[in-house]
């Protein structure tokens, strides 16, 4: 799994995880994932999904490679396939565990999510970052720390483009010119 992280909306996760999901897929089948906590009043922030909350999650899949939702722009990247995870914060670990039994069978998966680094090891973790806020900075430290390689948002996209160009997998491990 890459998990691509970020400390704020529009930091880049998305693109970055379009860019992977391009590459991968060239030579091998890749599921696309997008994992969101749900907080108490943030519903409105993560689009709108018509998949049927009763376990204290949900998993929709995407079909439609043609909207401007994040998870139509992963299939139109490459990806075989692509979920949405919906979890409040205490089911969240549940929904991931039942996710990687039910629809994953060693492909691999390329997920924007930053919460889901406090559950998992990936074998790649990336954190997107803007131009960082008092506030977002000090709740992304953690994070920060567990991260392969850090990106800052930015006009120039060379650093990312170069590190997208050079990423492959090998005896079993994501490698890239550091």
């Amino acid at each position: 799994m890459v998990m691509i992280g970020g400390n704020s909306r529009n930091s880049g996760k998305t693109t970055m995880a379009c860019n992977i999901i391009s590459r991968l897929s060239a030579s091998q089948e890749v599921i696309g994932l997008k994992v969101t906590s749900i907080r108490p009043g943030e519903d409105e922030m993560h689009g709108n999904h018509n998949e049927e909350d009763s376990t204290g999650f949900s998993i929709y899949e995407e079909l439609d490679p043609g909207s401007h939702k994040d998870t139509s722009k992963m299939l139109k990247a490459g990806a075989t396939h692509v979920y949405y995870i919906r979890a409040t914060e205490v089911f969240i670990e549940k929904a991931i565990l039942h996710f990687l039994e039910r629809y994953i069978n060693n492909q691999f998966i390329v997920c924007e999510s930053r919460s889901l680094r406090g559950i998992i090891v990936p074998g790649l973790f990336l954190m997107m970052m803007r131009i960082p806020e008092e506030n977002t900075f000090k709740e992304s430290a953690t994070y920060i720390s567990k991260a392969d390689q850090v990106f800052y948002f930015s006009d120039d996209q060379t650093e990312k483009i170069e590190f997208v160009a050079n990423l492959h997998f090998a005896n079993g491990k994501f490698i890239w010119n550091k």
